[in-house]
């Protein structure tokens, strides 16, 4: 069994593009609704929808996987959440052992192919799937998403279902690519071959766990290889009010009402529509 954590903890060395966040979405608002799933292969995954099945728009939801840092949860971005299936998109948040690497792949690969397998029962379009991942999630988003020959269909990894088209979209948030409490890693972009996917970077300009140098550099080497990647530098954004959290005392306390949240919320669903 391959070890994603691994693989994924990589680098990258360049000049990132940088991109504002664009206007307000005119997307229809919806209810939403959240209820929890797993699978003999998975932990819990929260799925948060549109509350709306005589939508006109039912059955073609985007879909994002969306995946949370070292020891955080699937629950831990609920706001995240909320706020994406309120603009009709339905949301799988996984869990996965982010403090044990040798469960990271199989909690996240097959957490994502049976999000595929059910997308439709919420009303999403797993045809048109976006990978969205918060710090650690944003490497393991990146790994996942990008090496096709290794998880899509005919690939080689068989833990769990069949192989799944990989992503058309990842948007990596507050990544470490380089390095993390004193530990440095290779950023090898060599194993991935899903070339069509486009990647939207974001990092805080005030991070001060991953640093935005990490972005940048990771964005450059993308680039380099000949993915379709942008940065996007959030003014005031840091590792937490990403992700609608502040850092009090050491601890991660929920900010629902944190604009920069709502910035990088604005900054997916952009993504989205300007993918399509």
């Amino acid at each position: 069994m391959r070890l994603f954590a691994v693989r994924w903890l990589i680098p990258l060395t360049i000049v990132a593009v940088l991109l504002p966040a664009c206007g307000d979405s005119t997307r229809e608002l919806f209810e939403v609704t959240t209820t929890v799933v797993a699978s003999e292969y998975t932990q819990d995954i929260w799925v948060t929808g549109p509350d709306d099945v005589e939508s006109d728009d039912w059955g073609s939801w985007p879909v994002v996987y969306l995946m949370h840092g070292t020891g955080g949860t699937g629950e831990g971005l609920s706001v995240m959440a909320a706020e994406l299936a309120r603009h009709g998109v339905v949301v799988f948040a996984p869990n996965y052992r982010s403090t044990e690497p040798q469960y990271i792949e199989q909690d996240a690969e097959c957490g994502y192919r049976y999000a595929m397998t059910i997308a439709e029962d919420y009303g999403g379009d797993p045809t048109n799937p976006i990978s969205v991942g918060h710090s650690l999630g944003a490497t393991v988003g990146l790994f996942g998403g990008l090496t096709d020959d290794i998880y899509g269909p005919g690939g080689t990894y068989d833990l769990c279902y069949g192989g799944t088209p990989r992503t058309d979209l990842i948007v990596p948030i507050a990544g470490c690519y380089y390095e993390y409490e004193g530990n440095t890693f290779q950023f090898d972009t060599s194993p991935y071959s899903n070339e069509d996917a486009q990647i939207v970077m974001v990092v805080g300009s005030d991070d001060d766990v991953c640093e935005a140098w990490q972005s940048q550099d990771a964005a450059e080497a993308l680039e380099v290889a000949g993915y379709d990647t942008d940065l996007i530098e959030v003014t005031d954004g840091d590792h937490a009010n990403v992700v609608f959290y502040e850092i009090v005392d050491g601890e991660w306390i929920p900010a629902p009402d944190d604009p920069v949240g709502d910035e990088v919320v604005q900054i997916i669903l952009d993504a989205i529509d300007n993918s399509n």
